[in-house]
């Protein structure tokens, strides 16, 4: 066992005794007051949502609370408004929320939670049904989306700018579908069902889904190919017993797109303004200043049609819950998760200063398992006029990956003599440089050029790291009460968690690489004041310990855990205005420590790695509006001052934290005349940059400048032969803006679907 030391961390004192001083003004107020407020919500279900607009969530404390009595900022993407925008893939999932970006490329089937930065932060958990998963659901199998933001003590492990908590489609209560088919832009074809069964006098229900699509891109190379399958259900074993579980299947296939883009440049650059470029400004050579291509075309790819992409994952949950009492629930939740994910790729990463690129062959080959088991159990009771709600539980997750990068680099000696060696027993020849000339004359078809096998990588290409397989087990005791008093008008929440932490690294041959052990205690303490029956007052204060199961190179040794803290303060409003308005407001204040920061260096094709303390400052609002009961409206703003502080990397914007960012989405349905039941709706992201692209000082001017996107659809029901339909049309990206949403992965086209669909 080595030793961990954490580091102290340092929150703005202004932010956090404003923080303190609200959660105590707001405790000591309400405890002075009388409390009568019975709670009868299911303690596990969400059903409170309607429209745009949810009033309760599960992730905060693990059990079903309105969203008002929270001490904590909360957004819902509500299953409705994932049907209305058509969302394809889960990168695109959270791009109406306005502190959320995208960190990595499209994953092409590979739900890596690392995908997404909240406030500023690269979020490393994600939940399914409120239990870690290793990852999310497929987008088939979602119903809902809810981000809890900054840490807490149920889900410690979480980066401290918050957690994505997917919670999955159940059987409905009723037997019943629907079936839907889609074509559009880039022979876009896709058949989806999705049907409920009921049987066993309504015990046991069965939701079968199936989802096949293929899609031929609108690049120069492109298609992929998605077939998933999943089925949910639940089962009463008695009145106060159910058993639930899901079982789901996804497949991508096809070519690699996001991985095989886009390139850099290299432009050299009087970054001091001393009038020439031979200095190192800030970390940054001028001569070789890196910076997000300027003269591909938007169709380019830099593979070809012989690269291949091959993804398979599986999941599979099991739940047990059981009712002492209207006041006393058990819950078992088992999780399952396992991926194998092979992609081969051509890549010409960077176009030096003379306009030329050298090619990389790559391949890909990850394996990854995740097993959780988790047990809650919930409680309330009454106790001097004060009511608890009680969560205490028990989470064992294990996470096991194995694999590598295979690459053969035209630029390495040893790596080009092997690419020689393969022409010469294959007959291919493999393309070593692209010029800026080359792509720009448009006569060199490069995208149709011979490429190394999948076999041929594997048996010859150069493997990137020596690391055979890595484990992490870690058990977490938890424990929350939220207590209600003053009429149910306040509220405050404690929360403890303790971690155990094992990981351990072998190399290939079996040797040892690693190991570390350690243990961690965290907080949280936050208070809620309810102004009036639809405004309340919250503030918290939390700690956040995650282990990151990451191998300094440097040493061979893991590197320790990251420790945060985090401070909240802000209003949220629930059915104000005759119910029209609901959503909140919030200031906040993150700090994290012992950040492991490992990014790719386009010269040595080795990641560049740091230790780095970060910070991030910022305000964001969430409303929904709904002027009349058949108009939605949401709407989000967001200002984030995210960087890193300390000795290392000092000023480094963090990846993804855009400065400042909107995002509106609305929907009207019509109520009477002969367009009586379609919908019409749409909406508009605004990202304004710099947004940082990469975490290291070497890419720092690797940036986006920024954006504006419009969405736009519309729904039309019809009768024909005594069956219901519904025709439906979106627009995605109308105005067909270009830019790159993170990591060299770049917007897709304008695209144009038409769909059909019939209840069942």
């Amino acid at each position: 066992m080595k030793n961990m030391v954490y580091p102290q961390l340092i929150i703005p004192a202004y932010l956090k005794w404003m923080a303190l001083f609200c959660s105590a003004l707001l405790a000591t107020y309400a405890f002075a007051q009388d409390d009568d407020e019975v709670f009868e919500l299911d303690p596990f279900v969400v059903t409170n949502t309607e429209g745009y607009t949810a009033t309760n969530t599960i992730s905060a404390t693990g059990l079903n609370t309105p969203l008002i009595n929270l001490p904590m900022a909360i957004n819902v993407v509500t299953s409705d408004f994932l049907e209305d925008s058509h969302i394809g893939e889960f990168t695109h999932a959270l791009d109406y929320n306005a502190s959320i970006s995208q960190t990595g490329r499209n994953h092409n089937g590979r739900t890596n939670p690392q995908i997404f930065a909240i406030r500023g932060f690269r979020n490393s958990t994600m939940l399914v049904d409120g239990v870690l998963g290793g990852a999310v659901l497929p987008m088939q199998m979602v119903d809902r989306i809810e981000v809890v933001k900054g840490p807490n003590t149920l889900y410690g492990q979480a980066e401290p700018g918050g957690l994505v908590n997917v919670i999955s489609k159940k059987p409905s209560s009723v037997q019943g579908g629907k079936v839907k088919a889609i074509v559009g832009d880039g022979a876009w074809r896709q058949l989806k069902l999705d049907y409920t069964l009921r049987a066993m006098d309504d015990k046991l229900g069965l939701r079968v889904m199936s989802d096949n699509k293929e899609f031929d891109g609108w690049r120069l190379v492109g298609g992929q190919q998605h077939d998933f399958k999943g089925l949910s259900g639940t089962y009463a074993i008695a009145d106060d017993t159910e058993f639930d579980f899901v079982l789901a299947q996804n497949q991508v296939t096809g070519f690699p797109t996001q991985r095989a883009t886009w390139g850099f440049e290299r432009i050299a650059t009087d970054l001091n303004g001393d009038g020439d470029t031979d200095d190192t400004v800030d970390g940054i050579r001028e001569a070789t200043a890196r910076y997000n291509n300027t003269f591909l075309p938007e169709d380019y790819v830099s593979s070809t049609a012989e690269n291949i992409m091959d993804h398979d994952n599986y999941w599979m949950s099991l739940g047990f819950r059981h009712s002492f009492s209207d006041n006393h629930n058990l819950q078992y939740k088992y999780n399952f998760h396992d991926l194998h994910n092979i992609t081969t790729f051509r890549e010409f990463n960077t176009f030096g200063t003379d306009g030329v690129a050298g090619g990389l062959d790559a391949l890909d080959d990850f394996r990854g398992r995740d097993e959780v088991h988790t047990l809650n159990d919930t409680f309330q009771f009454e106790s001097g006029g004060v009511r608890h709600q009680v969560l205490l539980g028990v989470r064992r997750s294990e996470r096991y990956n194995s694999g590598g990068t295979y690459r053969l680099r035209a630029t390495n000696a040893a790596e080009s003599a092997i690419r020689r060696e393969l022409e010469a027993r294959t007959g291919k020849v493999f393309r070593d440089f692209l010029s800026k000339d080359e792509i720009l004359s448009g006569t060199v078809r490069y995208w149709e050029e011979d490429v190394p096998s999948l076999e041929e990588l594997r048996t010859f290409g150069v493997r990137s790291n020596q690391n055979d397989r890595s484990i992490q087990e870690v058990t977490t005791f938890y424990a929350t009460d939220n207590i209600f008093f003053n009429e149910g008008k306040s509220n405050v929440l404690f929360g403890v968690r303790h971690i155990d932490l094992e990981q351990r690294s072998t190399l290939l041959g079996g040797a040892e690489s690693g190991s570390v052990s350690g243990s961690d205690v965290n907080f949280q303490f936050g208070a809620v004041h309810r102004i009036n029956p639809h405004v309340s007052a919250f503030g918290s204060w939390a700690d956040a310990f995650r282990p990151q199961n990451t191998i300094d190179p440097n040493t061979g040794e893991f590197v320790g855990p990251q420790t945060s803290e985090a401070i909240e303060v802000g209003l949220k409003f629930d059915g104000v205005g005759d119910g029209k308005l609901s959503g909140s407001v919030a200031l906040f204040s993150i700090e994290q420590s012992n950040v492991f920061r490992s990014d790719h260096n386009p010269v040595t094709f080795i990641n560049d790695t740091a230790i780095t303390d970060d910070l991030s400052e910022g305000f964001e609002f969430e409303l929904f509006y709904n002027p009349v009961p058949n108009w939605n409206i949401v709407a989000s703003y967001s200002y984030i001052d995210a960087k890193v502080v300390g000795e290392v990397a000092t000023g480094l914007q963090l990846e993804g934290a855009t400065p400042h960012r909107f995002t509106l989405f609305n929907s009207y349905t019509v109520k009477e005349g002969p367009l009586e039941g379609a919908r019409f709706g749409g909406g508009m992201v605004f990202a304004d940059g710099p947004i940082q692209q990469f975490g290291n000082i070497s890419n720092s001017l690797v940036t986006e400048d920024g954006y504006t996107t419009f969405d736009l659809f519309a729904r039309f029901p019809f009768n024909m032969g005594d069956r219901d339909f519904e025709f439906g049309i979106n627009i995605d990206n109308v105005t067909d803006e270009f830019f790159v949403r993170s990591r060299a992965g770049t917007s897709e086209a304008r695209q144009v679907l038409f769909s059909l669909s019939t209840e069942l």
